[in-house]
């Protein structure tokens, strides 16, 4: 049986591996101050996929299904949850919204998703702390994508992009968008590799002890991609 302390150091040594020593770090120390601020940076992209969608490059050949409302919730909750990452409630919660999740697979073994939200409604989809994309009617938000340890590396990342551009378009949708934390350097591969331009760069930080959320946007102005309650002075 694997023990708690085994896990913790098996994360640290994959933080080191695909962040690097001075990113790993960085996240460490973020963690420490957790209790006090949390707070992450992430760069925006848009993709145009009615007329174009960014093909993939992985190393090996492998499958994708695009599971959606319909589906046996109960089993695609179990085969989510069993890659990591994410509890069984948090995947029952994003499918119950009507969220769409693209699953790789290596020969019959899941190895990585990525989340769909197409616009249907004013609550679609949070990044953190009460701060929501405003998407507008031909947009569609991909999201929280992740690849298990072993097959990181491989592509898979660029497999899962291509499936949920392809299902956006054919679903009427013709733009999509997505937040990739400057913490997670190797997701940085994908807009590098298909050269996306930042739209803007988002800084957002929760003071805990009083609740306040500091919003900062550059590039371009933050409500102009996302929405967030007005806070009420006493």
């Amino acid at each position: 049986m694997t023990t708690q302390p085994t896990s913790r150091w098996r994360k640290v040594r994959e933080h080191l591996r695909w962040r690097g020593p001075f990113i790993a770090a960085l996240v460490i120390f973020r963690q420490l101050l957790r209790p006090l601020v949390y707070w992450d940076l992430w760069h925006i992209f848009e993709a145009n996929v009615s007329n174009h969608v960014d093909q993939p490059y992985a190393r090996e050949e492998l499958a994708t299904t695009i599971y959606g409302r319909g589906e046996d919730s109960d089993s695609l909750t179990t085969m989510i949850a069993s890659m990591g990452e994410l509890a069984p409630g948090e995947v029952a919660s994003r499918l119950s919204k009507g969220h769409i999740v693209a699953v790789a697979f290596s020969g019959e073994q899941p190895v990585g998703y990525m989340w769909l939200a197409i616009s249907c409604g004013p609550q679609l989809s949070e990044l953190i702390f009460d701060t929501r994309w405003v998407i507008r009617p031909g947009e569609a938000v991909r999201y929280n994508s992740f690849v298990i340890p072993r097959f990181r590396g491989r592509g898979v990342h660029s497999v899962l992009n291509a499936a949920a551009n392809c299902y956006a378009r054919e679903h009427g949708v013709a733009r999509t968008l997505a937040a990739v934390s400057l913490l997670n350097p190797q997701s940085m591969s994908l807009p590098k590799h298909n050269r996306r331009a930042i739209k803007m760069t988002v800084f957002l930080a929760n003071i805990r002890s009083t609740k306040w959320t500091i919003r900062k946007a550059f590039g371009a102005p933050l409500e102009s991609r996302f929405s967030w309650p007005i806070r009420k002075k006493n």
